[in-house]
């Protein structure tokens, strides 16, 4: 018979410094799948829109475009999907068994990648708007 112990709230939390480079690159790759998914989901839902003309698609679109949260939502939305794509590409390569010995710098890497590219986005997003 086995006994559980209460550890605590403080030393629960503190089990995430016990994560490897592999478990947060496939925390990150859950979350960020299922944040394209709600993506798709909330695109679907602005195309739908389009049925009710030109007039209220436009209308819809430029509205959204103006509000600096939904321009900042783009550069996350950017990261994640870079992210994704890139931490994707990484896990194809383990599965075809290379790289094996430096997966923990490849995920590393995908992240600064990632990093470096959402920073780049910043001003084609929010080109002048910011202030």
């Amino acid at each position: 018979m086995s006994q559980t112990y209460d550890r605590g709230t403080v030393e629960d939390f503190g089990r995430w410094r016990e994560f490897s480079a592999g478990m947060w690159a496939w925390i990150f790759h859950k979350f960020t799948g299922w944040v394209l998914v709600g993506y798709l989901f909330t695109h679907i839902a602005v195309l739908s829109t389009a049925t009710g003309g030109a007039e209220l698609y436009t209308g819809t679109l430029q509205g959204l475009e103006e509000l600096l949260v939904v321009r900042f939502l783009e550069v996350g939305l950017l990261a994640v999907a870079v992210f994704h794509i890139l931490n994707g590409i990484r896990l194809l390569f383990v599965d075809l068994g290379v790289g094996l010995e430096v997966q923990d710098k490849s995920f590393y890497a995908s992240l600064v990648l990632t990093g470096a590219i959402a920073v780049a986005s910043v001003p084609t997003f929010l080109g002048g708007k910011l202030l």
